[in-house]
């Protein structure tokens, strides 16, 4: 499969990669709901459809992730997530169909509708879990995790983070903003004003908006926090921006000098809540919204990104203008 960075930056043709999505997913225009929320104009991006195993925004992650697992003859993975965690879930489907090991590292959350499903597809996957008090205690049973196989396997394990983000993470929605570039080009739709998406983990707002900043796209990305401020150190999220640019570089020196502060993004606070996967009254208004418009969302991530966009449209911030919502839950 072709992907579009490769296409722009040849040089990074070298980057470490196995194909797992259906890429590219489709934009859809939303007239109706635009319309309602008095929105010039709104696309779906259906990222929910980027795998046919499962779909989300993970799978963009993993292409990177557990093409580098592959590439250095890894036998085994550890990660790491909430006991519902999407990332987990995808991780072990698609490493278990690479046959890699998967180990997941699990710290406690709010009981959610999809908490169970996502454990039981975890097992079923092959995933062996490992469950942990918190999310500190969780790293530091990951570090043991690692010892523990590299002396029974001969060979390390392959580490990914929370949210499968680090720079190689953060790449594949560099490859995702190309994606959609090609698609603006296309005429599938106008340079959207705002792109809202779900700020977690950070991986995917930041590739975004650091793609469509090399490519010289006026395009802000609005990331909602759905986690806790102390989950997302905004220096953690400069950084591994810094070396997601870093690495394009040395791979195609053509990639632009990307800077943080050149970067559109604005984490959008206000809409949290309680506390990760707590629901709000506004995110279950948006998932029923979005519902009654055939799009499936849930009240941790997706539901809170509507939720801002939604706000933004009734207090006129959007009249007159081209929104994007970035659908990253798996609707396989």
């Amino acid at each position: 499969m072709s992907l579009p960075l490769c296409d722009r930056f040849p040089g990074t043709k070298n980057l470490a990669h196995v194909t797992l999505g259906c890429l590219p997913t489709p934009v859809e225009p939303m007239p109706e709901l635009a319309e309602r929320l008095g929105i010039q104009s709104l696309f779906l991006k259906r990222d929910d459809i980027s795998g046919r195993a499962y779909g989300g925004n993970k799978v963009r992650k993993l292409e990177f992730l557990l093409g580098q697992a592959l590439a250095e003859n890894r036998r085994a993975v550890i990660t790491f997530g909430a006991l519902g965690s999407n990332h987990v879930r995808a991780t072990a489907v698609y490493g278990g169909q690479l046959g890699l090991q998967v180990h997941a590292v699990l710290a406690p959350q709010p009981s959610t509708p999809y908490l169970a499903a996502n454990l039981f597809a975890d097992q079923a996957a092959g995933a062996t879990l490992h469950f942990a008090e918190s999310f500190s205690q969780a790293l530091r049973r990951g570090a043991e995790l690692r010892d523990e196989i590299a002396l029974r396997d001969g060979v390390e394990p392959f580490v990914i983070p929370f949210g499968g983000t680090n720079p190689r993470g953060v790449i594949g929605f560099v490859n995702a903003a190309i994606e959609l570039a090609e698609q603006i080009e296309a005429g599938a739709l106008p340079v959207p004003d705002f792109v809202y998406v779900a700020y977690g983990s950070t991986g995917t707002a930041s590739g975004l908006a650091t793609g469509l900043a090399a490519l010289g796209l006026r395009t802000s990305v609005i990331g909602v926090r759905v986690v806790p401020a102390e989950s997302t150190n905004p220096e953690r999220t400069r950084r591994v921006m810094e070396e997601a640019v870093t690495l394009l570089r040395e791979l195609d020196a053509g990639f632009p000098r990307v800077k943080p502060e050149d970067v559109a993004l604005e984490v959008r606070e206000g809409f949290l809540g309680d506390g990760y996967a707590a629901a709000t009254a506004e995110s279950l208004e948006a998932v029923a919204l979005a519902a009654a418009n055939h799009i499936h969302l849930e009240t941790t991530y997706t539901g809170k990104a509507l939720a801002a966009l939604v706000a933004d449209a009734r207090n006129g911030k959007l009249a007159g203008k081209t929104a994007v919502f970035w659908n990253t839950h798996s609707s396989r």
